[in-house]
């Protein structure tokens, strides 16, 4: 995890990712502890490696604590629900983990709270977490802030939202994943930033009015404004429509459903999308998606660890199992807090550091938080070629 900070401003807009990349900044802390280093650089299997293993197919206890530093750091997990444990919450689980041992460095604890995942168990998870004096509590669960928030009675220590609804955090929480909207904004500023500018956004029939809004201002934060917003089931065919529809160049579809395909398929078959135009995608699309004939060509922005760095190399020897997402943002919940105290001190986390403009990296590329707690992350963009995924240009490392 490392903090970037700007020698000179850096203005706003994923052009500056794609365009050049010749960012001034200054990389403090933990940069080779999160990445660069190969798959053979960690060929020497570490002494706890076999422990580790064995502890991660073990039933979770409820408690667990993990270092020995005095700065203590919390996650609340639903590990223990009476469906049955989850991988994701198993995932994340694991990735802090690793962090602690990895980047602790002495200065952090990890105190862990595995629940059912009910507002009770979260709401007395927090509280004990409280009681120990954690500076930062990180909740896995699929709760409000305000569950965890009743429980932390001090108003200073930082929760980060790990949950679905994490999107609108409030009550001075954080969100810590981001989402199909997200990768749907950042892949259109791709397409921004490669010149195109006239837009159609095919939205799924699921999509909330949270979603919505934060479509919206998300698009516009970049300049982009849809000519068209139409319903992924059909582009309409009236008049007014199809005189809006001339020489489209790109198609900003979230889902990849036969909606999607179907009106994809509509808009080229009638001539509306130019020759140089580029459809864009968003993590929702599945596996099986990549290999629609009608999808061939088209760009997602997906969000993950950054393949063969150090912290996917140690996972993967540690637990045998590949590092995903969800494994990067429990790595990052660690390794946010153990750079703040490593450049700031056992004090450093607080809700002004989290909010620096310049943001952090880590496993999952880097990130900030806005003010309203919302998260922003730099993802890859992959262009589908025969069925797979081809990287087209990695995350960028800094905003």
């Amino acid at each position: 995890m490392s903090f970037m900070n700007s020698i000179h401003p850096v203005p706003r807009g994923r052009a500056r990712h794609y365009a050049g990349r010749a960012l001034g900044v200054l990389l403090l802390g933990l940069v080779a502890s999160c990445q660069g280093a190969s798959q053979d650089a960690m060929s020497v299997e570490p002494p706890q490696a076999a422990q580790a293993r064995r502890a991660a197919l073990s039933k979770p206890r409820a408690q667990e604590t993990f270092g020995s530093g005095p700065v203590r750091v919390g996650l609340i997990t639903a590990l223990l629900a009476s469906a049955g444990e989850s991988q994701r919450e198993r995932d994340i689980r694991d990735g802090a983990v690793l962090a602690v041992d990895e980047l602790g460095s002495g200065q952090l604890s990890l105190q862990i709270e595995n629940t059912d995942g009910s507002s009770e168990q979260i709401q007395e998870a927090a509280k004990r977490l409280s009681d120990q004096g954690v500076r930062l509590v990180a909740v896995s669960a699929d709760v409000r802030t305000t569950v965890a928030r009743e429980g932390v009675r001090a108003k200073d220590v930082p929760i980060l939202v790990l949950g679905s609804t994490s999107s609108q955090p409030g009550e001075g929480g954080f969100s810590f994943i981001s989402d199909r909207i997200d990768s749907a904004v950042e892949g259109a500023s791709y397409a921004a930033a490669s010149g195109r500018k006239r837009f159609i956004l095919l939205a799924p029939a699921d999509m909330t009015a949270a979603e919505r809004h934060r479509l919206d201002r998300g698009l516009a934060g970049y300049g982009i404004k849809p000519v068209l917003t139409a319903g992924a089931a059909s582009v309409p065919g009236d008049a007014s429509a199809r005189a809006k529809l001339k020489d489209i160049d790109a198609v900003v579809s979230i889902g990849a459903g036969e909606a999607e395909v179907g009106s994809l398929s509509a808009l080229r078959a009638n001539g509306h999308l130019a020759a140089n135009a580029i459809v864009v995608g968003s993590s929702q699309w599945t596996p099986a998606s990549y290999r629609l004939p009608e999808l061939a060509r088209s760009h997602l922005c997906l969000f993950g660890p950054e393949n063969g760095s150090r912290m996917t190399a140690s996972f993967r020897q540690r637990y045998e199992r590949a590092a995903n997402l969800d494994a990067a943002y429990g790595f990052d919940i660690v390794a946010l807090a153990a750079g703040l105290v490593r450049t700031q001190g056992e004090s450093g986390i607080n809700r002004q550091a989290l909010l620096s403009p310049n943001g952090f990296l880590g496993a999952a590329a880097a990130f900030r938080f806005e003010k309203d707690g919302s998260v922003r992350r730099t993802c890859a963009i992959y262009q589908l070629v025969d069925g797979t995924l081809s990287l087209a240009d990695p995350a960028p490392r800094s905003f």
